[in-house]
C-alpha cells in the first residue's frame, strides 16, 4: 500500500493538533501557514476535560500542566450585587468524574505546548494557499509564490475566513452575531487584593456578560466581556479598544468587575461571528476542520476544544482507512458533525441565559440556579456531562 500524505492548511490549534495526531499514527503530513510565524497572540481559553484528554493522549500533559491553571469551579454571579447564582465543580471533582483535568490557559501558552510537540519540521510558514485542485489521483495546492504541493488529502484548518472553505463552497460572509467581545489580560499582582479565587467566574447581566479566570500558571488574570452591539467592531485578535470605553460599557456593574477593567493595560474589542452548521464539510479529498467548518460563539468556551477533538478523530479515521481516503473523510464527518452542530446551537442558547433582559425571566432563571450554588453539593448539569465526558479515542473505537 502506497504511503499516504496529508496536507494541512492553517497553523492554529486545530492544524497543529492535526499534525501531532497524524504523526502519532504514522501518517506523513505537511502543514502550510500563511503567516511568517506561528501566531503568539490572543487571550485566555479553557481546555476542558474533553480536549485535555486528547492532549494527554498526545503526550503533552506535563507541558500543559506547567503553563495552565486548574480552576476549582465555575462561579456564576449577578452583575450588580455579585451574589452567587450558580456553581459547577471543576478541579479534582471534575478530573475524577470525567477522567481528565479541566484547565484554563493563555492561547499563546497552549500554542507553545503544541509547538513543543511539532519540532522543527513538517511545516512551511509564509505559505498562503491560493488554489486547490484535485482529481482521482490526489489533491494539489498552489501557493502565493507560485510553488505547489501534492498529497492524498487536504485538511482545511484555516479558520473562520478559510481559503479552503471558499474554494469548496464559494465565498460567503460569516454571520455577525450581534455581539462584540472586550478582552483584557491583567498582571496578577494588580488584582491580588480582590481575592478572586481559583474559579472560572461568570458574571451575568442585561445584554452583557463577563467571564474571567487566571492563566499562565497564575501570573496573569484574563477576562472577556461580551456585549450586544449593533455596529460591528473589527474582527481581529489585534483590534485595540480603550479602557475607558470598556468601563463605560460596564457602567453600574459590580466594583470587582470595574476594578479589573480599570487595571487592564490594554483592551481588545472584536466583533463576534459564527456560521450556520454546514450540511457537508467534504468535497472529494478535501475536508474542513475547526472554525473553518463550525465557528461558534464563545459562551461554552469550546472553539479550541472542538478543533482539538476534530483533529484527533480525523487522524484516527485516516489511519484506519489509508487505502480509502474519501471514505475516511466521510466517516470523520459523520462522527463529528452532530456533536459540533449541537455545540454551535448550545453556545447560541447560552447567550440568552447569560444576557437576558426580561425581568420575569431573570427572576425565574436566578431562582432555578440558586438550587445549585453550594460548592460542596453542586452537581454537573446534563450539558456538561455530555460535553466533558466525550472521549475521542472511544468514539473511534466504537466506529
Amino acid at each position: 500500500m502506497a504511503k499516504l500524505k496529508v496536507l494541512i492548511a492553517g497553523g492554529g490549534i486545530g492544524g497543529i493538533t492535526s499534525v501531532l495526531a497524524l504523526r502519532a499514527r504514522g501518517i506523513a503530513c505537511q502543514l502550510f501557514e500563511q503567516a511568517p510565524a506561528f501566531g503568539q497572540v490572543g487571550a485566555g481559553l479553557q481546555v476542558s476535560s474533553n480536549a485535555a484528554r486528547v492532549l494527554l493522549k498526545l503526550g503533552l500533559g506535563a507541558a500543559l500542566k506547567k503553563v495552565a491553571t486548574y480552576p476549582e469551579g465555575r462561579d456564576y454571579r449577578g452583575w450588580d450585587d455579585g451574589e452567587r447564582r450558580y456553581y459547577t465543580p471543576l478541579g479534582q471533582r471534575a478530573e475524577a468524574h470525567f477522567g481528565a483535568p479541566y484547565y484554563a490557559a493563555h492561547r499563546a501558552d497552549l500554542l507553545d505546548v503544541l509547538l513543543s510537540g511539532l519540532g522543527q519540521h513538517g511545516f512551511r510558514l509564509g505559505s498562503r494557499i491560493e488554489r486547490v485542485d484535485q482529481d482521482k489521483a490526489g489533491v494539489t495546492i498552489t501557493l502565493a509564490d507560485g510553488s505547489s504541493e501534492s498529497g492524498d488529502i487536504l485538511i482545511g484548518a484555516d479558520g473562520i475566513h478559510s481559503t479552503v472553505r471558499a474554494q469548496l463552497f464559494g465565498k460567503e460572509l460569516p454571520r455577525y452575531t450581534g455581539n462584540v467581545a472586550w478582552r483584557g489580560l491583567v498582571p496578577a499582582e494588580r488584582v491580588a487584593h480582590l481575592d478572586l479565587g481559583s474559579v472560572v467566574g461568570v458574571w451575568m447581566g442585561p445584554n452583557r456578560s463577563i467571564v474571567q479566570y487566571y492563566v499562565s500558571a497564575g501570573r496573569t488574570f484574563n477576562w472577556i466581556g461580551i456585549s450586544r452591539s449593533a455596529p460591528p467592531a473589527r474582527e481581529s485578535w489585534l483590534a485595540e479598544g480603550k479602557v475607558e470605553d470598556a468601563l463605560a460599557e460596564y457602567g453600574g456593574w459590580h466594583k470587582t468587575i470595574r476594578t479589573i477593567i480599570g487595571a487592564t493595560p490594554k483592551v481588545l474589542r472584536q466583533a463576534l461571528y459564527d456560521r450556520e452548521p454546514l450540511p457537508d464539510w467534504q468535497v472529494g479529498r478535501v475536508v474542513l476542520l475547526g472554525d473553518a467548518a463550525h465557528p461558534m460563539m464563545p459562551f461554552y468556551a469550546q472553539g479550541a476544544a472542538q478543533s482539538i477533538e476534530d483533529a484527533y478523530v480525523l487522524a484516527g479515521c485516516i489511519a484506519a482507512m489509508q487505502d480509502r481516503p474519501l471514505e475516511a473523510l466521510a466517516r470523520y464527518m459523520k462522527l463529528r458533525q452532530p456533536r459540533t452542530a449541537w455545540m454551535q446551537g448550545l453556545s447560541r442558547k447560552e447567550e440568552e441565559l447569560y444576557q437576558m433582559t426580561d425581568a420575569a425571566a431573570i427572576r425565574e432563571r436566578n431562582a432555578r440556579m440558586r438550587a445549585n450554588r453550594i460548592p460542596e453539593t453542586a452537581s454537573f448539569p446534563p450539558e456538561q456531562e455530555r460535553l466533558y465526558s466525550y472521549d475521542a479515542e472511544k468514539v473511534l473505537q466504537s466506529a
